[in-house]
């Protein structure tokens, strides 16, 4: 069964929000190597989420971002928008690779 999750970039105040998001959406704290406290939020880190991912792959989950302006974010003009593009690059990247799981960009 498709599990359906969405980020609106307006609810989303910093990238530490998104990171947090996806932990919370994911179920984290339910996976046994991800549940400690040390590993709670990701360490807010891309690298750290695409192996988070890969515990998640088969779950059919489908992402789906709302108000993100791609073309903004890809300037990196300010921090925040480095960090989440880093995040939606792995994001890209997972679905690619695995495609039972889908994102979707409005």
């Amino acid at each position: 069964m498709e599990k359906t999750i969405i980020y609106d970039r307006n609810e989303i105040k910093s990238y530490k929000d998104f990171y947090e998001k996806l932990y919370n959406d994911l179920e984290g704290s339910t996976i046994p190597y991800w549940s400690d406290e040390q590993c709670k939020y990701l360490g807010y880190s891309a690298d750290i989420l695409d192996e988070f991912l890969w515990y998640c792959h088969d779950d059919k989950n489908h992402f789906i971002l709302r108000n993100f302006d791609l073309e903004k974010i890809k300037q990196q003009k300010t921090y925040d928008d480095y960090k989440i593009n880093l995040i939606i690059e792995v994001l890209i990247d997972f679905t690619k690779k695995f495609p039972n799981n889908k994102l979707t960009i409005e």
